[in-house]
């Protein structure tokens, strides 16, 4: 009956023009597949640094099975966690690297869709 709504945040660089601009829109919250597969979305997305620092991190828990350090349980429990937690910063990530290419934020955007948000902004954008 009721649709979920998302909040997207608008980004924009801010030497275009109105009409050459192209905005990226971001949508808050958790990225289920940062959650799924953190190493492979970080080089997706190319986020190279941490990319390595979450390779490294499965490598460390390769080494600490193999040594015993932590039973099999434990080291189930960090690895879910590492995954929750990189599922909770990935869009932060997302916005941050977009901040070092010179975007902006804009605008928030609140719809049931991506496409339905990025309509909402033009529309408050081109409203005479």
């Amino acid at each position: 009956m009721f649709k979920r709504m998302t909040v997207y945040t608008v980004h924009l660089k801010p030497e275009a023009t109105l009409s050459s601009q192209k905005p990226i829109f971001l949508r808050e919250g958790f990225n289920f597949a940062a959650f799924l597969v953190p190493v492979v979305w970080a080089l997706y997305r190319r986020l190279w640094f941490i990319a390595v620092l979450l390779a490294g991190w499965e490598v460390m828990l390769m080494f600490v099975v193999r040594s015993t350090i932590i039973d099999t349980p434990g080291i189930l429990v960090l690895n879910i966690g590492m995954h929750v937690i990189v599922g909770f910063a990935a869009n932060d990530w997302l916005r941050s690297r977009l901040s070092k290419k010179g975007y902006v934020f804009s605008d928030v955007a609140i719809a049931d869709s991506r496409l339905r948000a990025q309509q909402r902004y033009f529309d408050r954008c081109f409203a005479a």
